[in-house]
């Protein structure tokens, strides 16, 4: 029983990782995204979060000045 109860804490602190360690590291949240999408976007089908994630990274690596 205590097994599960771990594998539960550590799915939704993945799930939340976006709200808690992303905006740290400079990456915007997923749900934000989803929300301007459908806000500005209806006709049209929105990146699932791996790809919202690659996105996000490789425009913030172009923008890095060493």
């Amino acid at each position: 029983m205590q097994i599960n109860l771990v594998w539960v804490k550590i799915k939704n602190g993945y799930k939340n990782l976006d709200k808690a360690l992303y905006p740290l590291i400079g990456l915007p949240s997923y749900e934000k995204y989803l929300e301007h999408f459908k806000k500005n976007h209806p006709d049209k089908t929105p990146l699932d979060r791996g790809e919202f994630i690659r996105q996000a990274q490789m425009d913030r690596a172009k923008n890095i000045k060493c």
